[in-house]
């Protein structure tokens, strides 16, 4: 039976009931077993749209259902403990996220397995290593705690990559104003880029097709694509609060 992993989250009503109502409707069924649970953790809110702390945890799952069916039913249980899916980064009853499936890669318009945030997100790596802390992540190639650990290196140190020079000074002078204590970098201004990928926390592309610099030359374990994110710094500023201490 294929070995999957799930994220849990909520900051709204009587969560740790919640989370417990919900891990005993996913048992009921009979193509579901939760195996081990990790310990409720609370964490601070990324981003603005609340200010209530959440509570995080991660739980093992064994199944018999693909992929899609497994979703379909993590989002039925969201939905009949409240969930309204209008704000991101809103208030929630309940989140329930499927990090891992075995070691499949699945990319569709439905489903992006592993989640593409699992690896670098603190309030989701902390209580996933607990669990899981030797599991292979399939497309960074290292184990949970390893990604878990690099977050833990001080100074963190966030590379961005893919804009003009300008730009990329603009936006670190923005982003070192609010995270003094995070160091920040050009990929394009850095003498050595082996030195920078070998240091740094996160690379964030932020390039388009145009840009010298591409989002595949970079090293595969610190890179991320944030290139949606262009001209929004306020979803930069998510992500790295999402990277850092958050408790």
């Amino acid at each position: 039976m294929p070995d999957c992993y799930i994220a849990l989250g909520g900051n709204q009503g009587p969560v740790r009931e919640t989370f417990s109502l919900a891990l005993e409707h996913l048992v009921q069924h009979p193509e579901i077993s939760v195996i081990k649970t990790s310990r409720w953790i609370e964490t601070a809110p990324v981003g603005d749209q609340t200010t209530d702390p959440f509570l995080n945890g991660a739980a093992h799952l064994s199944v018999t259902l693909s992929p899609e069916s497994l979703l379909f039913e993590l989002q039925q249980q969201e939905a009949e403990m409240g969930r309204v899916r209008e704000v991101r980064w809103g208030a929630r009853p309940l989140d329930l996220d499927l990090l891992l499936y075995d070691q499949l890669k699945i990319h569709t318009d439905e489903l992006v397995v592993p989640h593409p945030a699992c690896w670098y997100r603190r309030f989701v790596l902390d209580p996933l290593a607990e669990i899981a802390a030797d599991v292979i992540h399939p497309e960074k190639q290292i184990t949970i705690q390893e990604l878990r650990q690099r977050l833990l290196a001080k100074p963190f140190q966030m590379v961005l990559a893919g804009l003009p020079s300008e730009e990329s000074a603009s936006l670190i002078r923005n982003l070192q104003q609010l995270y003094p204590q995070v160091q920040f970098s050009s990929w394009e201004e850095q003498g050595s880029a082996e030195s920078a990928s070998q240091e740094a926390t996160l690379i964030a592309w932020l390039g388009s097709p145009a840009s010298p610099t591409k989002f595949d030359e970079l090293p595969l374990i610190p890179r991320l694509d944030l290139s949606e994110y262009q001209k929004n710094t306020e979803r930069i500023v998510h992500v790295l609060q999402s990277a850092l201490d958050f408790q």
